[in-house]
C-alpha cells in the first residue's frame, strides 16, 4: 500500500477561563498518530474570537449522569445574577438500586466559589428532586458537580457546570427569564434594553462606544419549560424580570407559584402574559397568586404612558460588544403590541411590580419593550445592583459607611503609647541599666524578652476592647402586607466577631444573603450547606473581621395594626405585633396622618392628628444613625490591618480591565424607599419619591428587632434601626 499521509485529529476540550466566559474553550489540543503538541497562544486566541462571533448564549445546560443504579438529570440553565443572587441548579435522581442516602455537592473547579451541599435520601425505586442553590459571591462562574454516598464521590458520576458571568462593566442588563413550552425570540426584549441603555431612557440619540468592554457577550434572557422552575423564592433572586402566560401559572405547583409571588414582593418584576380582560385577570391572579381576593383588593393597578414609548433611536449590540442604531421602526410592523390601548397594566406588589399583559408580549418589537422598561421604573428597578445599592459579586465603595461604632479598626493611640514606651524601654533605658551593671552581653536576652512582652500586651489589649462576642449593626426596612400576612424585611448587617462561631452561620431557606465586600477584598472560599437549613458553615464570617451582608427575607407575619376611627380627628390603634413603635405614623382612608410618640406592644391607644411639629420630628427620628463614614474619614480604600488579614484584589478586576460600574447604598430600593416615607408616602414599588400620603398605610421605627435574622446565635446590637411600614 501507498503512504497516506496523516491528517491531524482535533480534540476540543472546553474548560474554564478567568471570570465571565463561562462556556468558551481555555484549552485547545490537537492530537495526531503521531503525537500531541499543543497549539500556540495565537492560535487558540484566534479560534476563540471565532467561536465567540457565534449567537450569544445563556449560561448553563442539560445533562444526565448515569451509574451505580442512579440516573441524575441536571438542568443548570439560568440567567441574571450579574451583580449577585442565587443560581439554582436543579437535580432529579431516579434511584434503581436500594434505598440510600446520597450527597450532591457543587464544588470549586479552577477558581474559588461557595462550596455547596445537600444531603438527602432516597429510597429504593424513587425519584427525588432538589435544588442546589449557589450564592453568586464573585468573579468565578465554574464548579464541578458531584455525588457522593456514605463511602464517597461515586466513580464517573460527576460533570463541570457554569453558571452566569459576572457583570462589573454595564449597568442595565436584565435578566430575563420566559417560561414557554416552545422557543421564544428574545432579541427585541434585549434591543430594548439596550437602547434604554444607550439613550438614557429616551432622553438622548443612541450610539456611541459600548460601556461592555469588548470579547463576547452572553445572552442575559433565556426560555425554559414550566418543569424546569424551582420552588424558592431564593432561587429567583438573581433575576429581575420572569414572563410567564397565566394559563402556565395556573398549572404550576403551589409551592412555585408561592415562590414567584414571595420573589415579587421581594422586589423582583413578574410579568403575567394572555391574562385576557382585567376583570377576569384580576380574579385569576387573586387566586393563582395568594389565594386570597381580600389581599389582591389591594393592589393599585396603573397603565403606563402612551407618549412613554417614543425612542429617538433603536440600538442594538451584537455578540462581540459592536454598536449599532437605527431609526425606530414605523407603525403596524409585524409582531408589534396595539398602539391605540395600552397591553398591559401594573401593580406594586410588596417591593415588587406585577405587570399583566391582555395578549401575548413576544416578540414584539425593540420599541415595546423599551416603553415596559421605562414604565416599570427604569434602571433603578431591573437593574440588580442599583435595587439592591451592591454588588456581592465585587467590592463596595461604600463599605466604610456602615461600620459598628467602637470598632473602627486598630486602637492607634493605644498602640501608639504602647510602642512609644517600648522603645523607650528596649532603647535607652535597657541599655542605660545595663551598661551601668556592667552586663552588655544580656541585651541578646532583653531585647527578645521585652518585644515579646510588648507583643502579648498588643494582643492582650486587642482582645479586652473587642472581647470575644458577636457585635451587629442593623439597618432594616421591614414591609408588611397585612392583608396576605406577609412580611419582607431588607436588612444591612454588619458584624463583627471576637471569635466566630465554630458551627457558622445559620439562615433560614427563604433568607437571601448577599456578602459586601470591600472595594479592594474578594471572596476568597466558604461553604453552604442546604440540607436542613441554610448553613454558612465557613468562609462568610471570620473572627476579628469587619463583615457585611444584605439579607432579603420573606416570611408569614400574622401581627397586624387595627385600625378603627374615633372621629375626624382621631384614631384608635390596636398594635397586635410583637414589638412597639416609636415613633408610630398611621394614614387613615382619606389619608390624614396620625401620630403615635409610643406605641407599645398590646397597647390600644388614640392617635391624634399629626401637627407639622411632628412630622418633623419623625422625619428627625428616621435620620437616626444614618449611613457615614466614620468621624475622621474622608474616603479611601481600607487598609489591611483595618480589615482583618489582607485578601486578593479582584482577578475579575485584572481580567476585564477594572470595574467600570460601582452602586451605591443609597440608591438602592431600601434607602430609596426610607426616604420617601420622610415625605409620608409608603408605596415601596415606586421608585420615585412623592409627597402623597397613601391611605391605610402606616409606618414606624420599632422599639425591638421584627423577627430579623443575624445568622449568629447571639450578637450585641449597637446603632440598629428598624424600620417598619406596611398597609393596614
Amino acid at each position: 500500500m501507498g503512504q497516506v499521509s496523516s491528517l491531524p485529529v482535533i480534540s476540543w476540550q472546553f474548560e474554564n477561563l478567568p471570570h465571565g466566559d463561562s462556556r468558551m474553550t481555555k484549552e485547545l489540543r490537537m492530537t495526531n498518530p503521531v503525537g500531541r503538541t499543543t497549539l500556540s497562544r495565537w492560535a487558540m486566541t484566534l479560534v476563540v474570537l471565532c467561536l465567540r462571533s457565534s449567537s450569544a448564549f445563556a449560561s448553563g445546560e442539560t445533562f444526565s449522569l448515569v451509574g451505580h443504579d442512579l440516573q441524575v438529570d441536571v438542568d443548570s440553565r439560568w440567567v441574571g445574577c450579574g451583580q449577585g443572587g442565587y443560581c439554582p441548579v436543579r437535580v432529579r435522581v431516579v434511584n434503581r438500586g436500594p434505598a440510600r442516602r446520597l450527597t450532591f455537592r457543587i464544588a470549586k473547579s479552577s477558581y474559588q466559589i461557595v462550596a455547596v451541599r445537600q444531603t438527602i435520601d432516597v429510597p429504593q425505586n424513587a425519584t427525588v428532586g432538589l435544588t442546589l442553590s449557589m450564592p453568586m459571591v464573585n468573579g468565578s462562574n465554574n464548579g464541578e458537580f458531584r455525588v457522593a454516598d456514605a463511602g464517597g464521590d461515586l466513580e464517573n458520576m460527576r460533570r463541570s457546570v457554569s453558571f452566569p458571568e459576572i457583570n462589573n462593566w454595564e449597568m442595565g442588563r436584565p435578566g430575563l427569564v420566559v417560561v414557554s413550552s416552545g422557543t421564544v425570540d428574545l432579541q427585541p426584549f434585549e434591543d430594548g434594553a439596550t437602547t434604554f441603555r444607550h439613550t438614557n431612557g429616551g432622553l438622548s440619540s443612541g450610539g456611541g462606544s459600548p460601556a461592555y468592554g469588548g470579547g463576547s457577550r452572553n445572552s442575559n434572557c433565556v426560555w425554559l419549560p414550566k418543569n424546569s422552575l424551582p420552588a424558592s423564592w431564593v432561587d429567583y433572586s438573581g433575576l429581575d424580570l420572569l414572563a410567564v402566560p397565566l394559563d402556565t401559572l395556573a398549572q404550576l405547583p403551589k409551592e412555585t407559584r408561592a415562590a414567584l409571588a414571595q420573589w415579587t414582593r421581594c422586589g423582583g418584576t413578574l410579568l403575567v402574559t394572555a391574562t385576557g380582560d382585567s376583570a377576569t385577570a384580576n380574579e385569576a391572579l387573586a387566586k393563582i397568586l395568594v389565594d386570597d381576593a381580600a389581599s389582591a383588593s389591594a393592589w393599585i393597578w396603573s397603565e403606563p404612558d402612551l407618549s412613554d414609548r417614543h425612542t429617538p433611536q433603536i440600538v442594538h449590540q451584537d455578540p462581540g460588544g459592536g454598536i449599532s442604531a437605527s431609526s425606530p421602526a414605523p407603525a403596524n410592523v409585524p409582531g408589534e403590541w396595539p398602539r391605540v390601548a395600552a397591553p398591559f397594566r401594573m401593580a406594586n406588589v410588596g417591593f415588587g411590580k406585577l405587570v399583566a399583559f391582555t395578549g401575548e408580549p413576544f416578540p414584539g418589537t425593540t420599541q415595546d419593550w423599551f416603553w415596559l422598561l421605562k414604565a416599570t421604573g427604569g434602571v433603578q428597578r431591573w437593574d440588580w445592583g442599583k435595587r439592591h445599592g451592591l454588588s456581592s459579586r465585587q467590592g463596595n465603595s461604600d463599605f466604610l459607611m456602615f461600620l459598628i461604632p467602637g470598632i473602627g479598626g486598630v486602637p492607634v493611640v493605644m498602640f501608639l503609647v504602647l510602642i512609644t514606651i517600648f522603645s523607650i524601654v528596649i532603647g535607652p533605658l535597657n541599655y542605660f541599666v545595663l551598661a551601668r551593671r556592667k552586663q552588655l552581653h544580656l541585651l541578646l536576652l532583653t531585647i527578645p524578652a521585652l518585644a515579646f512582652v510588648t507583643s502579648l500586651l498588643l494582643f492582650g489589649y486587642t482582645v479586652l476592647a473587642h472581647g470575644f462576642s458577636v457585635k451587629a449593626r442593623c439597618r432594616s426596612l421591614t414591609f408588611v402586607d397585612q392583608a396576605a400576612k406577609s412580611a419582607v424585611t431588607l436588612n444591612r448587617l454588619s458584624l463583627y466577631a471576637g471569635q466566630a462561631p465554630s458551627a457558622g452561620m445559620q439562615f433560614s431557606r427563604d433568607t437571601a444573603v448577599y456578602p459586601i465586600w470591600p472595594e479592594s477584598e474578594e471572596f476568597e472560599s466558604g461553604q453552604l450547606d442546604w440540607t436542613n437549613t441554610q448553613m454558612l458553615t465557613s468562609g462568610f464570617l471570620r473572627s476579628r473581621t469587619r463583615t457585611q451582608f444584605l439579607t432579603v427575607g420573606h416570611r408569614t407575619e400574622r401581627g397586624r395594626l387595627e385600625v378603627t376611627a374615633s372621629g375626624t380627628d382621631k384614631l384608635t390603634v390596636a398594635n397586635g405585633f410583637e414589638w412597639g413603635f416609636a415613633p408610630l405614623v398611621v394614614a387613615n382612608d382619606q389619608g390624614q396622618l396620625f401620630v403615635g410618640k409610643n406605641v407599645a406592644a398590646g397597647d390600644s391607644i388614640d392617635l391624634p392628628r399629626a401637627t407639622e411639629e411632628e412630622l418633623r420630628d419623625v422625619a428627625s427620628a428616621l435620620q437616626r444613625h444614618p449611613l457615614e463614614l466614620p468621624v475622621g474619614m474622608t474616603g479611601g480604600n481600607p487598609s489591611g490591618p483595618f480589615f482583618g488579614s489582607p485578601r486578593r484584589s479582584m482577578r475579575s478586576y485584572a481580567y476585564w480591565g477594572g470595574g467600570a460600574v460601582s452602586y451605591h447604598q443609597h440608591e438602592s430600593q431600601m434607602e430609596q424607599a426610607w426616604l420617601r416615607l420622610r415625605t409620608g408616602a409608603v408605596t415601596p414599588g415606586n421608585m420615585t419619591p412623592q409627597s402623597t400620603r397613601e391611605p391605610r398605610t402606616f409606618y414606624g421605627l420599632a422599639t425591638q428587632a421584627p423577627h430579623i435574622e443575624l445568622g449568629v446565635p447571639k450578637a450585641t446590637e449597637i446603632n440598629s434601626v428598624h424600620l417598619v411600614m406596611g398597609r393596614w
